[in-house]
């Protein structure tokens, strides 16, 4: 990929001066790539990024840091650190195997999980009913990936965790919940199915009906993943496959006894 210069940032200064400089350096970067101004596979380049932020190495350094961490970017050894190319395929497969590994999961952690966990899961939907603010979709993202993984650790099966462990590492659900902070009139919407589903996968959890967490976990995942489709510019044919998984599960166990 070409390591041309990029549409420039918006200046540091027309962000809060209050805040710490490496918090304005980490969210100018991340919008930057967010807005598509770093194109995917683009090269994040140390010593440029502080010419043109103005700001020394540092702050930059550590901002590729956490830009790894939260899967925007990826660090090649020997080479440095580029902005993460997820073709829309790839994004596709992620949904549907993050749909099959995540409901079996929900299925086996309706009858291990502890009071103790679902009283956290509780807690943590009623902190997310309060995260609407743009300003508060970064916690808002945390809230829901806690929500998930805590799930899918209580199904007491190591593999199956090890599996979807490495899958949310770089399921891009960070794009999601910063596009819906540039698409004000579907983020309401979207945030209120998002809790209105967790409240139905928990509740069907606590009430030990495994057939019905699943089926309403497979629901969740679909609908999302037409979210972020719809949010990347996915081709909605690519996701497709993900609702006939959906219906001819759906349709399990719903004949005669």
């Amino acid at each position: 990929m070409s390591e041309a210069n990029p549409t420039s940032l918006s200046t540091l200064d027309a962000l809060d001066a209050q805040r710490p400089l490496g918090d304005r350096v980490y969210e100018a970067l991340r919008d930057a790539i967010i807005d598509g101004r770093y194109e995917p596979g683009h090269w994040l380049r140390q010593e440029a990024l502080a010419q043109e932020l103005g700001v020394s190495q540092m702050p930059i350094r550590e901002a590729l840091r956490r830009l790894v961490a939260e899967g925007l970017a990826e660090r090649i050894p020997y080479r440095g650190v580029r902005v993460v190319e997820f073709a829309p395929r790839d994004i596709a497969d992620m949904c549907t195997v993050r749909l099959i590994l995540e409901s079996l999961a929900v299925r086996f952690a309706t009858s291990h999980i502890t009071a103790d966990q679902i009283d956290q899961l509780k807690a943590n939907l009623r902190e997310a009913a309060s995260c609407t603010a743009h300003d508060q979709m970064a916690r808002r993202r945390e809230l829901n990936d806690e929500f998930h993984l805590t799930i899918c650790h209580a199904s007491d099966h190591r593999y199956l965790i090890r599996q979807l462990d490495a899958l949310w590492d770089w399921f891009p659900g960070v794009m999601l919940y910063e596009g819906m902070r540039r698409q004000e009139d579907l983020s309401s919407a979207r945030l209120a199915r998002e809790h209105k589903e967790h409240w139905a996968i928990l509740s069907a959890i606590e009430q030990r009906d495994a057939l019905q967490a699943e089926e309403t976990t497979r629901r969740h995942i679909r609908n999302l993943s037409l979210e972020l489709a719809e949010v990347l510019g996915i081709r909605e044919e690519l996701i497709e496959p993900l609702m006939d998984l959906t219906a001819s599960h759906d349709c399990r166990g719903k004949g005669p006894a």
